[in-house]
């Protein structure tokens, strides 16, 4: 099996990619893909095996599947798009990944209950209309010790993460719809709906026990790749937060640019 790289993730997302129109966006995150899904492995491997039944929920094009798949056998994506569905098994059928991929409707998950060890779901919940009952059907589909990995961006974060637009996510629909066809960027915002980090706690503990590891990714860089991934700035960060008193880093989290939380099923 081949390793995704840059030059493929750029072809892949010229392709397939929704936020194509920002060219620079697209050469960064063709840099940034392959190195984001081998942390997403790094850290499913701390909490659980190789051999765990994984869940992709929400695979888009496929990029960080291709390699989470690689590494867990037993794994299977589902997606609502069509195009998305598309494009993961052209990406793994490159790579020579032999994986089961599934259009649904976004609303059940069809596998049974307790059928899996790990279900992951990266920058899914902020495009998602009725989160409560995604995160149901999840905590349904995850056996009782298994574990969901699941991430987002942070409506506060003065740059608009999918379109690199200042203070976007702040605007109310209609102008943030005007904000990104003059700007080039893109058609609309209709369908990216940012919480706070309160708001994406609170979603989340409905169903799980959190444990809220951001910040111990970041100050643990090195071992997760991430100043590869993300640049110079990480290491001086990555300190800073090492270095901070117990009492303020729940501060820091509310200003962070996203969260990541292995969540555990609640009884």
């Amino acid at each position: 099996m081949k390793q995704l790289t840059a030059k493929l993730s750029l072809s892949h997302i010229k392709k397939y990619g929704q936020y194509t129109q920002n060219v620079s966006w697209a050469r960064w995150y063709a840099h940034v893909a392959p190195l984001k899904a081998k942390r997403v492995v790094k850290t499913l491997r701390n909490f659980k095996n190789t051999q765990a039944m994984l869940l992709d929920l929400g695979c888009g094009t496929g990029m960080t599947f291709a390699t989470v798949s690689q590494a867990f056998p037993s794994a299977v994506a589902l997606d609502i798009g069509d195009r998305e569905i598309m494009a993961t098994k052209e990406l793994l059928k490159k790579l020579g990944v032999s994986r089961v991929v599934k259009k649904y409707d976004g609303k059940i998950i069809p596998y049974p209950s307790n059928s899996f060890d790990i279900v992951t779901s990266i920058e899914v919940i902020e495009h998602v209309a009725d989160s409560d009952f995604m995160l149901r059907e999840i905590r349904r589909v995850l056996k009782t010790d298994g574990i969901l990995h699941i991430t987002t961006a942070n409506k506060l974060w003065p740059v608009e993460p999918h379109f690199k637009l200042p203070f976007l996510s702040y605007l109310p629909s209609p102008l943030s719809d005007w904000y990104v066809r003059i700007t080039g960027r893109g058609s609309s915002y209709e369908n990216i709906k940012l919480p706070t980090y309160r708001q994406f706690y609170s979603m989340v503990e409905k169903y799980f026990t959190i444990a809220d590891i951001t910040l111990d990714v970041i100050s643990q860089y090195r071992q997760y790749g991430l100043d590869k991934e993300r640049g110079a700035l990480i290491p001086l960060i990555g300190k800073a937060i090492a270095a901070l008193p117990h009492w303020l880093k729940p501060l820091i989290l509310n200003v962070s640019l996203g969260w990541l939380f292995i969540a555990r099923p609640k009884k």
